[in-house]
């Protein structure tokens, strides 16, 4: 299985090596580091790393929390592979078929964003679920969407939620993941532009 580990540790030399040498200890084969953020003496960083079981998720996530410095801020299952160019694979499937660009946006988006599930949503003149991926609970209540402009939510007891409007249009598509930490302003600008692609590529008679 894959992992997204996600830790701030010390941003002095060696703080990272010993972050991959605790993961590679607990039996985690590390496939891909990022570098999220670097600021004020720490660094924020996430790793994709495939596991045996889930025995290891937890070697690794004890491991991690007895680093010194080093505070884990989420361990969460992912299904999209390091360097697969997905984006590129979902803009493709888009320009192939214009007509069900959004849909596939939709349903792509929870594998392509290490999340659980994607809608699109009117907000004018109200609030409407125009489409979910199949993992969208039935009713789930909405926090405010407006103004619209891409940013995150985190809903009280509820999900964390990556939010992006198609230019020049009233609808959101709207991200949640539950188990994970909230979305990283790097992965909102990644959607925001994904997001922006696929409507150009649809165009406005999309809506």
């Amino acid at each position: 299985m894959l992992l997204r580990v996600r830790v701030s540790l010390p941003d002095r030399p060696g703080a990272l090596g010993a972050v991959t040498r605790t993961l590679g200890a607990a039996g985690a084969d590390i496939l891909q580091v990022t570098v999220l953020e670097s600021a004020v003496g720490r660094a924020l960083d996430e790793f994709t790393v495939s596991v045996a079981n889930p025995a290891v998720r937890e070697r690794v996530a004890a491991g991690l929390e007895a680093a010194p410095g080093v505070r884990v801020d989420g361990i969460w299952e992912t299904f999209e592979p390091p360097g697969a160019l997905s984006d590129l694979g979902v803009l493709s499937q888009v320009a192939a078929n214009p007509g069900r660009g959004l849909a596939t946006l939709v349903d792509a988006a929870p594998a392509l964003f290490s999340a659980e599930w994607a809608a699109l949503v009117e907000t004018d003149p109200s609030l409407q679920v125009v489409r979910t991926s199949w993992q969208a609970p039935e009713n789930f209540s909405y926090p405010e969407l407006t103004p619209l402009r891409p940013r995150t939510i985190s809903v009280p007891d509820g999900p964390h939620l990556a939010v992006t409007p198609f230019e020049g249009t009233s609808t959101v598509l709207v991200v949640a993941r539950h188990e994970a930490p909230a979305f990283h302003d790097v992965e909102l600008t990644r959607l925001s532009v994904l997001s922006d692609i696929v409507g150009a590529i649809v165009g406005k008679d999309a809506w």
